[in-house]
């Protein structure tokens, strides 16, 4: 059934009026076009293009970027990258702020985030470059062994069955043949490689590297460079002010401590740095009942954030 539409304008009776109402449904049932609203602390269903935008939205992107900062919402399109343009909200991120309206045109593995986790879990594209060789390997022993059983063939029956014809029968030829296919096979290989890489893995682990499988091991072996976010990979998403400065005065932290304590011009400059460190952020300990020495409580904020 097809839809028209007339080019004569139409006039809302005064008895009628359009009602705007609003359902909640599992993103599992939602379609292409459908009108989402997105609001402060609520995760992004879909890829949605926005449509409508308060001036403080705000979207959380460290789930697929890394990015720390939040990142704001726009209804224009600020990069021609889908990934980066700001007038879409993608799937499995945090609204941190505002509130807005999208049309979903991105659901299920459609999304960027369904795409990365359909590859992250599916298999390899290629062989290692371990299996790569072990296949060589593989198909030289191979290639040796029928080769042999060939010749062994050939000269069986080109000069033992014609002059020695009751030497080698072809019962006993068949069982020489099936002797060297097996002697060729080298049933210590899977073993060899499977302990090699063990050993490689322990050796690993003392260096506080943890691989989840035995060809992750070969792969790091076989690359010079490694890229990875720093923050909450490498380290543990905690910073700390090691040395301050006063005018051209450097110290460090105990050093600080100390002359605070005494008090003097020097302590109160500190005091008042510390003062205004600790107003212009947003971090904040985390309520515990155990006494806990200040640089072991846990905080929630992010370390990396512009003060």
């Amino acid at each position: 059934m097809k839809a028209t539409h007339s080019s004569q304008s139409l006039t809302p009776h005064p008895n009628f009026a359009i009602v705007e109402s609003r359902i909640r449904l599992p993103a599992t049932e939602l379609v292409f076009g459908d009108i989402v609203t997105i609001t402060l602390g609520s995760k992004v269903p879909a890829d949605l293009r926005l449509v409508e935008v308060s001036s403080d939205l705000r979207f959380d992107r460290s789930i697929l970027t890394g990015e720390s900062n939040a990142i704001p919402g726009t209804v224009e399109c600020t990069d021609p990258n889908f990934m980066e343009s700001r007038n879409i909200a993608l799937q499995g991120t945090l609204c941190t702020s505002g509130s807005g309206i999208g049309v979903c045109v991105g659901l299920g593995d459609g999304t960027v985030f369904g795409r990365i986790a359909k590859q992250a879990t599916s298999e390899r594209p290629a062989r290692t470059t371990l299996e790569v060789e072990i296949l060589r390997f593989v198909i030289i022993i191979a290639s040796l062994a029928v080769g042999v059983a060939i010749l062994i063939v050939i000269l069986w029956a080109s000069w033992l069955r014609r002059y020695h014809p009751g030497f080698i029968t072809v019962p006993v030829l068949l069982v020489d043949c099936v002797s060297v296919a097996v002697a060729f096979i080298p049933e210590g290989l899977p073993v060899c490689v499977t302990l090699s890489l063990t050993v490689i893995a322990g050796a690993m682990r003392k260096s506080n590297i943890l691989c989840k499988s035995l060809s992750t091991v070969e792969s790091l072996g076989a690359v010079s460079v490694i890229a990875s976010d720093k923050t909450g990979t490498l380290t543990q998403n905690r910073m700390t002010a090691v040395n301050i400065a006063i005018g051209q005065t450097p110290y460090n932290v105990a050093e600080a401590r100390e002359i605070a304590v005494k008090g003097g011009q020097e302590g109160e400059s500190i005091k008042a740095l510390a003062a205004i460190a600790g107003l212009c952020n947003d971090a904040s300990f985390e309520i515990s009942d155990i006494d806990e020495p200040a640089e072991l409580r846990k905080v929630n904020g992010d370390a990396t954030g512009e003060v």
